[in-house]
């Protein structure tokens, strides 16, 4: 294979989803060369070199950023690096996919989208929701569909144990960490998004219920919502309302309801079934127990090779489309805390001012 067509990978951070999904997908996949990664620890780092096959580790991402050998970074750390690393890359000329939440709020993504309008010959891709990725084509085709009619309404219940344990933290529950993610909801912010569209308004109620306290019994604050609730308006006026929860011990919950003026469809996220209503006493018709593959390492890696041919290339989300789900994570803390509605264009505005 030829030097165009070979990508050279840096990986900084490289657990969870990067092990799950990333490198075992990258590793079948034809030119594709793994250089250098560096994780939190040593130790950590030479587990995955020698698990993955890696050339090399790194002591600091700085090496992995401004390594010679290395067209195209993957940020795989938790959320409060992401914009720093994305910034740091992309100056260096680095192509970058960056796992998701895509940073800790809505200012910080749009430093990254600007990073990277200032960069349009390199590829900036954030991970997307693996609901969105799988079912994304079938609701689509049932919104345009006369069996379905038009859209009326969303609902989304998301019910889990997420923060359930009173002595477990993960990281998703450290403000630090994780800025204002909250619980799967910024999964289901972009999945909308690509589906419905984007909220025009909303109100949010956010609390936490459940006390949390270390192995001395002493009590750890919490800073995260646990719960959050949300009513607003979609565009084409579309109402949608949520419900989130990590307390949900022994019931679990995850579903997406789309109202249509025809029918309602549900999209099952524990049955992995796409489900059509067609009447109210119906027992629902399967459309779609299957949905599209996961081909995310491969769009990305077909969007490099695309942009050094200086051809047009396409991944979703890019930074500019997944910075409208972080500009939903925020709206959702601005309207919890000040008890009123948000509205989102006139909002994003004043947040940057601030």
């Amino acid at each position: 294979m030829n030097d165009l067509e070979r990508i050279r990978l840096g990986f900084i951070g490289a657990g969870g989803i990067c092990e799950q999904r990333h490198l075992p997908n990258l590793a079948k996949m034809p030119g594709v060369e793994l250089v250098a990664v560096c994780n939190r620890s040593e130790e950590s780092s030479r587990r995955v070199q020698e698990k993955w096959g890696f050339a090399r580790t790194a002591d600091n991402s700085k090496q992995i950023i401004d390594a010679g050998d290395i067209d195209a970074v993957f940020i795989g750390t938790w959320p409060y690096l992401h914009c720093e690393l994305s910034l740091a890359a992309l100056a260096a000329g680095k192509h970058v996919f960056c796992q998701a939440r895509m940073c800790m709020d809505y200012a910080e993504s749009v430093q990254m989208v600007s990073a990277a309008n200032a960069h349009p010959q390199q590829v900036a891709m954030v991970c997307p929701s693996p609901i969105r990725v799988r079912w994304e084509r079938t609701v689509h085709q049932l919104l345009a569909s006369e069996r379905f009619g038009r859209l009326l309404s969303v609902t989304v219940i998301s019910a889990n144990a997420a923060n359930r344990d009173p002595i477990e933290i993960s990281w998703r529950e450290r403000r630090e960490l994780s800025g204002l993610n909250i619980l799967q909801v910024g999964i289901y912010a972009e999945t909308l998004n690509a589906w419905c569209g984007d909220y025009l308004s909303l109100t949010a109620t956010t609390s936490i219920s459940l006390n949390k306290r270390d192995t001395q019994g002493r009590t750890i604050a919490i800073e995260i919502p646990q719960t959050v609730s949300i009513t607003g308006t979609l565009s084409g006026g579309v109402v949608c309302t949520e419900f989130h929860s990590g307390l949900d011990a022994g019931f679990e919950r995850a579903e997406i309801l789309l109202c249509g003026s025809v029918a309602t469809c549900r999209v099952d996220l524990l049955t992995q079934q796409v489900v059509l209503h067609l009447a109210a006493s119906s027992t629902g018709e399967v459309i779609d127990t299957v949905g599209d593959e996961w081909q995310v390492e491969a769009e990305f890696l077909a969007a490099v090779r695309a942009a050094r041919h200086g051809e047009v290339w396409r991944v979703r989300p890019s930074f500019t489309e997944a910075a409208r789900y972080m500009r939903k994570m925020q709206a959702i803390h601005d309207s919890a805390r000040e008890s009123q509605q948000v509205n989102l264009s006139k909002w994003s505005s004043r947040c940057l001012e601030s």
